[in-house]
């Protein structure tokens, strides 16, 4: 049986409206009712329909093309899960609204000579969402004056063109610092990430209001700084028990180091957790395929990916909303235990 090419008409029937209304959709007019809208673009996936993009760019001032920039992705973005599945939800949600995505990347050094302005120009973009910036970044400076739509990833600026969507940072780090306390931890280690990220300095606010709260002091001697990798943190956690060889908990800023923290206490003859607990952050699934399953704080990428396309969608349509916060979630496991 042959197969039938699928036209705007085809949507326009299914949907019970006229072919105007379908092509007012997905150029994204404003007159277009919300639901109405996004029952049409329901159809169309379902039916397989693509609108011709090259045909909208030429009716219209848009690209229809939003960037995916990630920072040195080839070393370590794209190695994070959680890096992945958030641009993958991103990805999907930007295609649902009418939109096609490239991803691109870029670091310190290449920030220095490349403007993120020309960027847009040069890649013909509408909007772009960004991850894995650093606060001494060229386009974190540059990004306080931009008038491009962007997006940024657990980072947040004060400008109306840039929006920001991420988990909440110091209540995550509280939760899982509490969640040791609870269990009758006093001496509780903390590895960080690098001091160049937002987050850290969220997460290491969590870890400071949990202690405050239960009438506990903070040891900074306590806190290691890595890099979000395993092997940084592998690197960490070594310097940290030559400290302090009476800690019982360790909070990490990411599953990736929490992992690199498991293995190498493994490797110096540590039991998890009956020697030391650990708790991570992030709720990728490679937390929970080591041995033991590693008590995690959960972002929640799908929200996060979703979010963000509809966030720079919104920014795109002249709408100015700065910050929008997911919920983490608390994910008991094997690698935590009482004292």
């Amino acid at each position: 049986m042959e197969n039938k090419t699928v036209t705007i008409k085809d949507v326009a029937k299914k949907a019970g409206v006229s072919v105007s209304t379908v092509s007012r959709a997905f150029n994204n007019y404003s007159d277009i009712n919300p639901e109405t809208r996004e029952q049409i673009l329901k159809i169309a996936e379902e039916l397989g329909y693509k609108p011709n993009i090259i045909a909208r760019s030429l009716s219209s001032n848009r690209n229809f093309r939003l960037g995916m920039l990630v920072e040195d992705y080839d070393l370590s973005g794209m190695l994070n899960p959680l890096v992945f599945e958030i641009l993958m939800n991103f990805k999907n949600t930007a295609t649902k609204l009418g939109y096609e995505t490239v991803l691109l990347s870029t670091t310190s050094d290449v920030q220095k000579n490349e403007k993120l302005s020309k960027l847009f120009t040069d890649k013909q973009l509408d909007g772009m969402f960004i991850m894995g910036l650093k606060m001494t970044d060229e386009y974190y400076r540059e990004l306080s004056q931009i008038d491009k739509p962007c997006v940024l990833y657990d980072i947040n600026i004060n400008n109306p063109y840039v929006g920001c969507v991420g988990v909440d940072n110091t209540k995550g780090a509280f939760l899982a610092v509490e969640y040791l306390i609870k269990l009758g931890h006093k001496k509780i280690g903390f590895i960080n990430g690098h001091k160049d990220a937002y987050v850290s300095y969220e997460r290491l606010d969590g870890y400071f209001l949990a202690h405050n709260r239960y009438g506990l002091t903070v040891d900074n001697s306590l806190i290691e700084y890595a890099d979000f990798t395993d092997k940084g943190a592998e690197e960490a956690v070594e310097r940290l028990i030559n400290r302090h060889r009476d800690v019982t908990a360790i909070f990490c800023a990411s599953d990736i180091m929490a992992i690199g923290v498991v293995n190498r206490l493994n490797d110096l003859g540590y039991s998890i957790p009956d020697d030391i607990s650990i708790i991570g952050f992030d709720g990728i699934y490679l937390s929970q395929c080591i041995s033991p399953k590693i008590t995690t704080v959960k972002q929640d990428t799908a929200k996060i990916g979703e979010a963000a396309a509809n966030l720079l969608f919104n920014i795109i349509q002249g709408q100015r909303i700065g910050r929008v916060v997911i919920e983490p979630e608390l994910l008991e496991r094997e690698s935590t235990k009482s004292v």
